[in-house]
C-alpha cells in the first residue's frame, strides 16, 4: 500500500508504504483528520494523518470511508501486480472513493501511547 504527500517524494516523510497487514488501527482525531497506525518490524508504530473535509453533521465522519478502502486495498494486493496506491497526493491517486482526502502527513516510528 502506497501514500504520497504531495511534496514530490523526494525527502523523509513524503512517502510511505506498507503491507495492508502492518495496520493496527484507523481512528477519527479530529473532525476533519483520520489517524491510520502502522505497526514497524521493529516494534514501533508509524502514524499517517489524512486530512479530510468535515462532514460529521450531513454523512458522517470520513473515518469509516477511509476504514473501508484501507481493508480492500489491504486485501486487493492479491489481485494487483505490485504496490496498490492508496493515496498519492503527488500524483492524483486516490483508491476507491478517496478522493475527499486532501492532505497526508506521515511520522516515522511515532512514540505513541495507543
Amino acid at each position: 500500500m502506497y501514500f504520497g504527500t504531495g511534496g514530490a517524494a523526494d525527502g523523509t516523510g513524503q512517502a510511505y508504504a506498507c503491507k495492508g497487514e502492518s495496520i493496527v488501527s484507523i481512528q477519527p482525531t479530529l473532525v476533519t483528520t483520520t489517524t491510520m497506525l502502522v505497526a514497524t518490524t521493529d516494534e514501533q508504530i508509524d502514524e499517517i494523518v489524512f486530512t479530510h473535509p468535515d462532514t460529521t453533521t450531513t454523512s458522517g465522519h470520513k473515518c469509516r470511508e477511509i476504514a473501508q478502502a484501507m481493508a480492500e486495498g489491504a486485501n486487493a494486493s492479491a489481485h494487483v501486480n505490485g504496490i496498490t496506491d492508496m493515496v498519492d497526493l503527488d500524483n492524483s491517486i486516490f483508491y476507491g472513493n478517496l478522493k475527499f482526502i486532501t492532505g497526508v502527513s506521515i511520522s516515522i516510528a511515532a512514540s505513541l501511547d495507543y
